[in-house]
């Protein structure tokens, strides 16, 4: 079977756990059996469900052994389900009972990997099925259309599925969406997203991954309506832009976390005064402060807020998304542990988005055999997760991976063993600035002199612009403003002798408040119009199905130790607006 079938059956065994009918006057050991399953003692109700089987007779025997089927399934205990889901007689079933019977047969199909066979079971229009089961209906077919091989189909299910999750649940399933969508050929994605009807969830992943690989849309994205929040915000401009009248912004100006809210914020002021049209009334809110983040969302809605800007931190987000008092649409400053609220976005400059840009980038210029090198560093631990993910999910192959040590600059007899007279087509650097450079220098006794090297912005740590033309021809993911792509802004240099806070490391937090204020003005396109773009001083950005900003850097290149726009890296040429 599939190694993701699993996954997808996980949400089929949590999905529509309402207990079947039973007895209007129940006996003694029913309402017992009913207590422990009320509890969630799921083992010990398929128990006390079988002995009422064991003692019943006719319907009502065989509706037991259902509920002790049921039971057990939600106990993980697959061998005493299959047991008692095979003492029930499904001609004896009447009404939801015949379609739990079902699920459970299919899913027994599935795990045996007997696809059709589940199939044939999970055959009923989708309008058919009971609500209460719906969920559970769609993850089976998902699993058993995946194990089919059919995994455009598959991918449709657990598009009708997301709506059905929790939001603690929706990343994971809009992953496995994307997975099953990279597996498939450009003609057979474009086919097959041609042929979904308007109003199918998948349109929006289908045309996001179509985009991804630069073929057209069949047909402009359909337009759903906003969020409530954001209907009730002044009529947008010709290109959607459309802020709110009064806008909040949560950052930690005090406390440990001040040294990066202060760019950020300088960031949004340079975006705010920047814009020449309507401007909302702006207030800033510090997170720093005792009470945190309650505190000011509960200051920012007395006050009259219709969106927030922020929190920061990844722990403020989460208590943010998860504040039942959040009745407001949201751009927050990083993703937490679950997705945005419908009508909100997460915003974040992550390492994980880099290593999917270059994973991107390599496969875009045919270069699918990778040799990775990387180190003990966090950044470069999730950079390369995502490379490694994204770049087997379209095709390609990391062909072997080294990690270095600071402790031993020698690095040729691990790239050697690595390679073992395999010639990769790219090398992809998850290093900082010593490490690549002693690496550059070793190339060539390595045996790898002229293949292509591609790295992550980790590569920027430490460096030295006298020592730095030992990177020359390493290109990586850059922010368009750091690299002459303006954007509407003055470059770095002049703005850095301005504000202290957009200097060094500062410059990278204050492009990123001046695409927060300008995803702020834009929420409302994107979230309705899922085909819509926004240009920032960070890059491209557009909001996924799941309501996360979806990055595309520009690329750099070193060259005479300084990075360059790489020749075909820049987004767009600059024309001075954003």
């Amino acid at each position: 079977m599939l190694r993701t079938a699993p996954l997808l059956l996980a949400l089929a065994l949590t999905a529509g756990c309402a207990s079947v009918s039973v007895q209007s006057e129940p006996s003694a050991p029913q309402r017992s059996a009913e207590q422990l399953a009320e509890a969630g003692q799921h083992a010990e109700a398929a128990q006390a469900w079988t002995q009422v089987a064991e003692a019943g007779r006719g319907s009502a025997r065989d509706r037991a052994w259902l509920q002790a089927a049921e039971q057990a399934r939600l106990a993980g205990e697959p061998e005493q389900m299959r047991a008692a889901w095979s003492q029930s007689n499904r001609r004896r079933l009447e009404g939801s009972d015949t379609w739990r019977h079902d699920l459970i047969g299919a899913q027994l199909q599935v795990e045996a990997g007997r696809a059709n066979e589940a199939l044939a079971l999970l055959g009923q229009p989708r309008d058919a099925v009971p609500a209460a089961l719906r969920g559970r209906w769609h993850a089976l077919r998902a699993a058993a259309l995946q194990a089919a091989g059919r995994g455009f189909e598959a991918a449709g299910e657990l598009a009708w599925l997301d709506a059905r999750l929790e939001r603690s649940e929706r990343v994971d399933n809009a992953r496995r969406i994307e997975r099953l969508l990279a597996a498939e050929s450009d003609a057979s994605l474009a086919a097959n997203s041609a042929a979904l009807p308007v109003g199918h969830p998948l349109y929006a992943f289908a045309g996001r991954a179509l985009g991804q690989r630069g073929l057209p849309l069949p047909r402009p994205y359909d337009r759903g309506a906003a969020a409530p929040g954001l209907a009730t915000l002044p009529p947008a401009e010709a290109d959607g832009y459309r802020p709110p009248e009064r806008l909040a912004v949560l950052l930690p100006l005090t406390g440990p976390l001040a040294a990066a809210g202060t760019p950020v914020r300088d960031g949004v002021l340079a975006g705010y005064y920047a814009e020449q049209r309507r401007r909302p009334e702006l207030r800033f809110y510090d997170t720093g402060a005792a009470g945190g983040v309650a505190d000011a969302l509960a200051k920012a809605s007395a006050d009259g807020a219709q969106m927030i800007l922020g929190p920061l931190s990844r722990d403020e987000v989460n208590a943010l998304f998860g504040s039942p008092q959040l009745v407001l649409p949201a751009v927050a400053l990083n993703r937490g542990n679950m997705p945005p609220p419908p009508g909100s976005a997460a915003f974040a400059l992550a390492p994980e988005d880099e290593g999917v840009a270059a994973a991107d980038r390599l496969l875009e210029r045919g270069l699918r055999r990778v040799l990775v090198v990387t180190q003990a560093d966090e950044n470069a631990r999730r950079a390369l997760a995502s490379f490694r993910e994204r770049l087997k999910e379209r095709g390609g192959e990391v062909v072997g991976e080294v990690t270095v040590d600071e402790n031993n600059p020698d690095y040729v007899p691990a790239l050697q063993q690595a390679t073992a007279g395999i010639r990769p087509e790219a090398l992809f650097l998850a290093l900082k600035a010593a490490q690549a450079r002693l690496l550059s220098s070793q190339v060539e006794p390595a045996g790898l002199v002229g293949v292509p090297r591609f790295a992550t912005s980790l590569i920027l740590s430490g460096a030295n612009l006298r020592m730095d033309v030992e990177l020359d021809g390493i290109e990586y993911p850059e922010l368009p403003w750091l690299i002459g792509l303006r954007g509407g802004l003055p470059d770095p240099d002049t703005i850095g002798d301005t504000l202290p806070s957009a200097q060094g490391g500062g410059a990278r937090l204050f492009a990123f408040g001046v695409d927060a204020w300008r995803l702020a003005g834009y929420l409302d396109q994107l979230v309705s119009d899922p085909g819509a773009q926004v240009r920032g001083a960070t890059g491209e950005l557009q909001l996924d199905p799941v309501g996360q900003v979806q990055r595309k850097p520009a690329w750099a290149v070193f060259s005479g130790g300084r990075p360059r726009p790489a020749p075909d890296g820049a987004l767009l040429p600059d024309a001075g607006t954003p």
